[in-house]
């Protein structure tokens, strides 16, 4: 059939719509689109899924609703899911496909499924048909105020106000924080970040609210709004807190309620903390400066009790509390101290300085005064040493200082400062006022904070080194005194050099301080009085040293004269005088011998050479014949200008001289044979001592030599005077000058009659008018071919006879053969022709002699009676005998000129001696007497000379010179090279002692090195002993009285090398004593604690300042401080210390390097003033290699160890562990107590190898103890009192100190979680159940104890009348009286000693409280335990409902469903009745609170029926005016 005709909608077309005739109706069996057919295929409907569209399609099921598959073709199918569930995607089918929404459980019930809300704690994420939901973890909690259905997911399961998570747990937030709400938060937030900054806290853990951050933490105060400090009680609801600052100084803020124990406190006795933040009073302590006054035993006033400043002289460097005892001295004598120091009072708001205030609070208050030093000393008694202020003592001067708003000058430092001695030989001088202080100040004797004057004497308190002058005999120069040198003199008492004598004169040697220009009493050596005042002695004198003033130089002997002007002694008279020298190997002066000249400015006595170079030349038939002559000089010639040529012609070239004879003398002109030449016929001329001239023929080569004829021995009638030529060329010489033509010199030939006669007239007959000889010889000496004069009688000087000048002319015609060389003939003439004085010539004789010497010591008697030669006329001039011989002693030299000259003078060995008889005498002792002075007119002793100083002989003849002094002076040695002089005997030199008397001096050449003594070099000249020394000029050994730096002095007998020997051990030795014998001289200790190894050669040098003592010894330390080792860097070991060193554990200083101290083993101490032992009081402790030291005394301050094994006392909280390994005290030996345990040891001595044993008769012993049952201690507990922290299941009492007797057992109902601190005197440790709670497992025997208790989780039995929330742990926030219309009833408690609880409360599942019956509830009545423990407390019947009741009813039965004895619903028996409530069950009452609606509406009323329709229960049939009629 046609689509459209078939009835059913939807139908594919043809045959899918078929029609029964049976049934009369269509069927359909394939459907258009998605449509298929119903089951009795009448319709074409939606499959299941789909609903039916309005154009006939289908569409998907929507989502959360199913559509099963549909009958009729248009009504839809869908059907929404049950409330709270949903489907998973669009489609459904029916409703198992739809399933719980997240945040519900899925439930399947008779009536269908429903979704339930998951409930306090639990959560699920739905969507899985979860029939329960999931519990959170165990600490974690459901927000109560969350909506239903929303629990979906774990991360509702949040941390409850007041705590946070940690990790998959939960944690009570910390005191000081606190968390508000429910929340995933990992921290909670602090009081901290509220207040923005520390110091404010809470009370306890879990503070769920930022009301709780009141409490204050230890050191704090609350501030208010204007960020001010609250120091008292605050009204904290009304008073603005804007956070807390740290406790303001000088307060203490204990900490906990601000308005109770936590209230900041003043520091009583205005005592000081030393910063802000004070935690207790035990902060409240004396600053430094200041100390807490000592109460005697009346008392003190409040006032009285306030802190004071230390006294004057005193300082305290510490924060403490102690009394007047705690201000330590500065040390000894007149320290005083100043409020150098300065404490900042800080202002309580704002912590910033508010005032400062001076106090002597450091070493650095204390000072000296001007003129005062500081210096350790020891006290002998008790080996205490301490540093003493003093004035410093005459010849002393101390330090300046600086000047102080008080005028007094002041040096701040607790440090040694020595007064510095006045340089060497100077002293303070009492007039200097204006250098020294008058008056110091002391402490004031009533008043220790005030000060007082004291007067100084006048011999001390100088403050600077002008106040040091010299002593008498010393002068000032270079920073030093030193002794007035030979010459000089200083009256003392300035700052000056010495004063010189005056001119040329010295001061007396003997005298040694020389204080007065009255001392001035010798010349120096080389001055002598000349005109009445001191001059230099000339040339050729000299004058001793030490002479008296006045005394004229000396004259050196004829023979000699000095080099210089201001000859020192007979030595300088070393140089032959002018014409005198040595000759060859002969070293007496001598006349120089002919052909030599002595000159004067010559440097030595060797006569001199006359130079030549003189040469005559002539040309002969063209050979040149060049002549050059010999050198000669007249006797004691003293210039080049005296030597001349012994052969000369006037002129060069041809010079013949006419030499004729008398008549009949042929003879007088001898022809020489054999002389072929001019040198030939000269030389033979020359050796004849007769021939005067010499002439060469070169034509016959004849040679004739011409003698004079004189008969005469002296020119007084007249003679011949022949030119002489100087020896060198004029023209070259630069020593000689011209005199005219020649050298201004002439031979003299006697006889004015004959020796011209010999000449040929033509040859002097050029006459020359005058009358003077001098003139004539002038005028040949300006004539070239002038060889001579001839002059008549000569009278006088000068004068000869009128027209007797003749000049002798030679002649040089060229091609002359002949050639004339003249002789020169110096017989001792002088110019004026006269013969010297000292010379004589006797008539008769043509040579003139040396008047001869003679002397009293001749072995021929004549010969003793000398001569002399007073000179005169040629031929004249004799020789006069001396009246009567040479006195003995005396002698005549060669040369002697008058009379006087006769025994005047001195022989070698003797001297002039004034007013003796005789007057000459030989040598005096110690004296010299070389002879040769001449005593005519002597008025004083001469001719004798003292001994170099030093030097010494007996005198005698044969002590004629220096060398004779050869023997030496006590304290006096020769030293080579060089002859015995002032200049080889010294004074012995310091070092070194002169045992000389007597001793030999041997003369040497050698230089020989200073020291080296040898035969008479040096002999008698020692050396000091080793480490000893002497001034200068020291004569014996006893004189080596300086000790050496290095040295010690045993005084055990002489000064030598057994008694002087290298410093000894632990010493050093600076040297400059005087050695006095047989009273030791040591050396000085090393400064305390440190030491030095004694040489191993007791020769050597030992040490000679204190910073050569680095042996540092055991139970010392070294600051390291400066560069000095002193009692201020070397320092006793602090108490509790100890310091390593020698012997055990060798230290050696290295300046600036600090040596420190060890601290003690943690846990040990050493005794503040242990006494060491192990020397006598009296014995030194510095003995070397000791093995223990000496050191302060009992009542020092400090006194620590040497070694580790010295820290041999334990402090409370540790013991020792008995270890025998050395050293046996150390880190890992002693040990802190260990938890659970106390260790009473204080001051317990430690013993090698013996553990500190418990103690085992009490408490009261010391050692390791066991804490009492019930409480533990922290590692290094020190007393029972520390065993104060409470072990689970237990609690302290509060009565009083810990003990066996008030630590208990936690008692029921309690619980005792432990890992509490005891607070003395409150109960600690124990926390009662939460109310409706209490423990479960008793003791067996006591059954008020439960042993289990250790928790709130242990509160676990719960009590009738109470339910657990579930919501968390057991607290009186999760265990809550049972509610109205709830019964309670608890959980039986186990049987005694039954270890599990089925019942008891399992926390985070709700516990003990069930609804009552539907229709009931509990009394309107306060909640009592009782009224809601039971369900037979369910006594108040709901209106609508009624208690069916029967005769056995004994108990309410909760089963609604039940026969009897429970609540039903009103018409649960009929409809007629109303249920208005009831407030009393009534167990066998049948039908409580159940009346006929007949019984309220009697007839004829007919509201007799009363039905309870669905749904209305409890609302339906509450009166009797819901009855109605049936």
């Amino acid at each position: 059939m046609l689509q459209s005709e078939c009835p059913i909608q939807y139908c594919n077309t043809g045959r899918n719509c078929i029609y029964s005739s049976r049934t009369k109706k269509w069927r359909c069996t394939s459907c258009t689109g998605l449509r298929i057919p119903n089951e009795a295929k009448s319709e074409c409907v939606c499959p299941a899924g789909f609903f039916p569209t309005s154009d006939g399609g289908c569409a998907v099921c929507k989502d959360n609703m199913f559509c099963p598959q549909g009958q009729s073709a248009l009504r839809s199918t869908a059907r929404p899911c049950p409330a709270n569930t949903v489907t998973l995607r669009r489609g459904a089918k029916s409703i198992n496909d739809c399933f719980n929404a997240p945040g519900y459980s899925y439930r399947k019930t008779s009536a269908g499924i429903r979704a339930v809300p998951c409930g306090v704690n639990t959560w699920t994420t739905g969507l899985k048909k979860q029939t329960t939901c999931t519990a959170c973890t165990t600490g974690f909690m459901t927000d109560p105020e969350t909506v239903p259905g929303s629990h979906t997911s774990s991360d509702v399961c949040q941390a409850p106000a007041g705590s946070f998570v940690t990790g998959v747990s939960t944690a009570l937030c910390p005191k000081g924080e606190y968390s508000d709400d429910y929340s995933l938060a990992t921290a909670c937030k602090t009081c901290e970040d509220l207040y923005d900054g520390p110091g404010i806290t809470t009370a306890r853990e879990g503070s769920t609210s930022a009301r709780n951050c009141t409490w204050l933490e230890p050191g704090y105060a609350l501030m208010d709004d204007k960020k001010r400090a609250i120091l008292g009680r605050v009204d904290l609801t009304n008073t603005p807190i804007s956070g807390a600052k740290k406790c303001p100084q000088n307060w203490y803020c204990p900490g906990g309620d601000p308005n109770g124990t936590g209230t900041p406190t003043k520091c009583e006795h205005n005592m000081w903390t030393e910063d802000e933040g004070a935690l207790s009073p035990d902060e409240c302590v004396a600053p430094p400066g200041m100390y807490l006054p000592d109460v005697p035993a009346g008392g003190l006033t409040a006032e009285q009790l306030k802190i004071r400043h230390c006294p004057q002289g005193t300082y305290k460097e510490t924060w403490q509390r102690v009394g007047v005892a705690g201000c330590l001295p500065c040390g000894t004598g007149y320290w005083l101290s100043d409020k150098t120091i300065f404490l900042s009072e800080l202002d309580p708001n704002s912590g910033l300085v508010r005032q400062q205030w001076g106090v002597r609070g450091s070493t650095d208050s204390c000072f000296i005064q001007r003129g005062m030093g500081a210096i350790f000393e020891r006290n002998q008694t008790t080996a205490a040493t301490a540093l003493r202020a003093i004035i410093c003592p005459a010849d002393h001067y101390g330090v300046v200082g600086v000047d102080g708003t008080d005028s007094v000058w002041k040096k701040y430092g607790r440090v040694a400062t020595p007064c510095t001695q006045c340089p060497t030989n100077m002293v303070t001088r009492g007039s200097s006022a204006d250098l020294k202080v008058a008056t110091i100040q002391v402490v004031n004797a009533t008043n220790d904070q005030q000060t007082q004057g004291l007067t100084t004497a006048s011999s001390e308190g100088y403050y600077t080194v002008d106040s040091c002058f010299t002593q008498p005999g010393y002068g000032y120069l270079q920073g030093a005194s030193q002794l007035c040198a030979e010459g000089y003199w200083s009256a003392g008492g300035t700052r000056l050099p010495c004063t010189q004598c005056p001119f040329g004169r010295t001061t007396k040697a003997a005298v040694e301080i020389n204080s007065d220009a009255v001392h001035c009493t010798k010349y120096i050596a080389g001055y002598g009085e000349l005109n009445n005042i001191p001059q230099l002695c000339a040339i050729g004198q000299y004058q001793e040293p030490q002479v008296d003033v006045g005394t004229p130089c000396q004259a050196c002997p004829p023979s000699l004269t000095t080099r210089a002007v201001g000859g020192a002694s007979s030595t300088a008279c070393d140089l032959c005088a002018a014409g005198w020298g040595t000759i060859a190997l002969n070293t007496t002066c001598k006349s120089c011998q002919d052909g030599y000249y002595g000159d004067a400015d010559r440097k030595d006595s060797t006569c001199t050479k006359c130079p030549g170079g003189r040469s005559f030349s002539y040309d002969w038939q063209g050979v040149d014949d060049i002549f050059t002559p010999q050198t000669t000089s007249k006797p004691f010639s003293s210039s080049q200008a005296d030597c001349v040529a012994d052969f000369a012609q006037t002129v060069e070239g041809s010079f013949h001289l006419d030499l004729q004879y008398a008549a009949g003398a042929s003879s007088e002109l001898l022809l020489v044979p054999g002389r072929e030449n001019l040198q030939s016929c000269v030389q033979e001329c020359r050796e004849d001592a007769k021939c005067a001239a010499a002439t060469f023929d070169y034509e016959s080569l004849k040679c004739w030599h011409w003698e004079p004829a004189s008969k005469e021995s002296f020119v007084a009638n007249g003679g011949v005077a022949f030119k002489l030529l100087s020896s060198t060329n004029l023209a070259a010489s630069t020593k000689v000058a011209a005199q005219e033509m020649g050298s201004g010199e002439y031979s003299f030939i006697p006889d004015g009659v004959n020796t011209p006669a010999r000449i040929a007239p033509s040859s002097r007959n050029t006459p020359v008018a005058t009358t003077s000889l001098r003139a004539c010889l002038k005028a040949c000496s300006n004539v070239n071919l002038c060889a001579g004069v001839v002059f008549g009688q000569l009278s006088g000087e000068d004068t000869i006879a009128a027209d007797s000048c003749k000049l002798i002319l030679g002649k040089s015609l060229p091609g002359n053969s002949l050639r004339t060389l003249i002789k020169a003939n110096l017989m001792g003439l002088n110019t004026d022709t006269r013969v010297s004085a000292g010379y004589f010539s006797q008539p008769g004789s043509n040579t003139v002699a040396v008047c001869p010497p003679s002397s009293s010591a001749d072995a021929v008697a004549a010969n003793r009676q000398g001569w002399f030669c007073p000179g005169g006329g040629v031929g004249s001039a004799s020789r006069t005998r001396c009246s009567a011989a040479n006195p003995t002693g005396t002698y005549m030299p060669e040369g002697a000129e008058k009379a006087g000259d006769c025994g005047a003078w001195l022989l070698p060995g003797y001297y002039y001696k004034q007013g003796n008889t005789p007057p000459v005498v030989a040598c005096a002792a110690n004296s010299f007497c070389p002879g040769g002075d001449n005593i005519a007119g002597a008025t004083a002793d001469k001719g004798m000379q003292a001994c170099p100083t030093g030097t010494q002989n007996t005198g005698g003849i044969t002590a004629v010179s220096m060398a004779n002094c050869d023997k030496l002076v006590l304290g006096y040695y020769y030293l080579a090279p060089g002859p015995i002089s002032a200049d080889t005997i010294k004074r012995c030199d310091p070092g070194f002692y002169c045992d000389t008397n007597l001793v030999p001096i041997t003369v040497n050449s050698t230089t020989v090195a200073a020291g080296v003594s040898g035969a008479g070099i040096g002999a008698g000249r020692l050396r000091c002993p080793t480490g000893s020394s002497s001034a200068e000029f020291a004569k014996a050994v006893t004189d080596c009285s300086i000790l050496l730096p290095g040295y010690q002095y045993s005084g055990a007998g002489a000064i030598g090398i057994t008694t002087i020997k290298t410093c000894d051990d632990d010493r050093y030795c600076p040297g400059a004593a005087t050695i006095t014998a047989n009273v030791p001289s040591p050396g000085i200790a090393c400064p305390e604690g440190t030491g030095v190894a004694k040489n191993a050669d007791d020769e050597a040098r030992g040490i000679t300042t204190a910073n050569g003592c680095t042996k540092l010894y055991a139970g010392y330390s070294y600051t390291g401080v400066g560069m000095d080792i002193s009692r201020s860097t070397v320092q006793p070991c602090p108490a509790n210390n100890f310091c390593h060193g020698h012997p055990q554990n060798p230290a050696t200083i290295s300046l600036g390097t600090p040596i420190l101290p060890i601290g003690c083993p943690t846990g040990t101490k050493r005794d503040t003033g242990t006494q060491r032992t192990g020397l006598t009081a009296d014995e030194d402790w510095r003995t070397a290699n000791r093995p223990l030291l000496v050191a302060t005394p009992a009542s020092s301050a400090a006194n620590g160890g040497e070694t580790t094994n010295d820290c041999n006392r334990l402090v409370d909280g540790y013991y020792y562990d008995g270890s025998n390994v050395e050293p046996f005290i150390t880190s890992s030996t002693i040990k802190e107590c260990e938890p659970g345990k106390f260790c009473r040891t204080e001051g317990v001595l430690i013993e090698k190898g013996d553990d500190t044993n418990p103690g085992n008769s009490g408490l009261a012993d010391p050692g390791v103890n066991n804490c009492v049952t019930g409480v533990t201690s922290l590692a290094g507990a020190k007393s029972l009192n520390d065993c104060n922290i409470i072990k689970a299941r237990y609690y302290y009492d509060g009565s009083g100190a810990i003990s066996n007797s008030n630590i208990k057992d936690c008692p029921k109902k309690s619980y005792c979680p432990g890992d509490l601190t005891v607070v003395v005197g409150s109960e600690t440790g124990r926390f009662a159940c939460a109310a409706g709670t209490t423990t479960f497992k008793y003791h067996p025997i006591a059954e008020l104890l439960d042993l289990s208790a250790s928790s709130s989780a242990d509160c676990s039995l719960l009590l009738p009348g109470y339910y657990y929330t579930g919501a968390g742990d057991i607290s009186d926030d999760t265990v809550l009286q049972c509610p109205d219309d709830s019964y309670c009833i608890g959980v039986t408690r186990p049987a005694n000693g039954d270890s599990s609880c089925p019942g008891c409360i399992v926390v985070g599942t709700p516990l003990g409280k069930a609804d009552c019956p539907t229709g009931s509830g509990t009394a309107a009545v306060a909640w009592t335990p009782t009224n809601r423990d039971s369900i037979n407390d369910c006594v108040n019947i709901k209106p609508g409902y009624y208690y069916l009741g029967a005769s056995g009813c004994s108990a309410i039965v909760a089963d609604t469903s039940a026969a009897s004895c429970t609540f039903k619903v009103c018409d649960f028996e009929g409809t007629n009745a109303y249920c208005n409530g009831a407030t009393d069950v009534g167990l066998l009452t049948v039908s409580a609170g159940r009346t006929m609606c007949a019984t309220a509406n009697p007839p004829p009323s007919t509201l007799t029926s009363c039905d309870v329709r669905a749904g209305r229960e409890g609302v339906d049939c509450i009166s009797a005016a819901q009855c109605i009629s049936p």
